[in-house]
């Protein structure tokens, strides 16, 4: 079984998600509430996602500096919606941009969520935050590839020879 991590998954982006249908491949898809996604494309396919929580607000710049009670809210906030929507409770946190530090991480705690396993605390701003180090697998024997479903990213191409790569070298992490 592959595992894949998708930061952010937007309506416009879907079809990228066809790809993992046909080679049957698991999803932890970050959803950010303030964004309209595709929940019931989601519902439909529950059965090949892990649904994160990727905050409500997306605000990279500004959620590792807030206070642990805007950080709370915002956090419960994305998972009521999505616990609404599609019906269950995110476990993992994904953090917008990669940014969380040390606070954010105990709220997460606090509402029934830990880090994604993907992310490796990685200090650029110790005393500010930690971000996860994206690389792309190709040419990897082990570790994980970010697949962002932004607008043109990655490209549909690319994303099918990820996955090839993935298959003829018998990989499983693809994030």
């Amino acid at each position: 079984m592959i595992l894949v991590r998708d930061d952010d998954i937007f309506i416009n982006a879907i079809w990228r998600h066809r790809i993992f249908l046909e080679y049957k491949i698991f999803v932890d898809i970050g959803i950010t509430t303030s964004h309209p996604f595709p929940a019931l494309w989601i519902k439909k396919h529950l059965k090949m996602y892990e649904v994160c929580n990727h905050s409500h607000s997306h605000n990279c710049k500004q959620l590792v500096n807030w206070d642990e009670k805007k950080q709370k809210e915002d956090l419960e906030k994305a998972n009521n919606i999505i616990k609404k929507k599609i019906g269950v409770t995110p476990r993992y946190f994904i953090p917008p941009c990669g940014k969380y530090n040390k606070q954010l991480l105990e709220v997460c705690k606090e509402v029934g969520m830990e880090l994604h396993p993907s992310y490796v605390m990685r200090e650029k701003k110790p005393d500010k935050y930690f971000s996860a180090h994206l690389k792309d697998i190709i040419g990897e024997k082990n570790g994980w590839y970010i697949c962002h479903t932004a607008n043109r990213k990655p490209s549909y191409n690319r994303l099918r020879k990820n996955i090839q790569y993935l298959y003829e070298n018998r990989l499983t992490r693809f994030w």
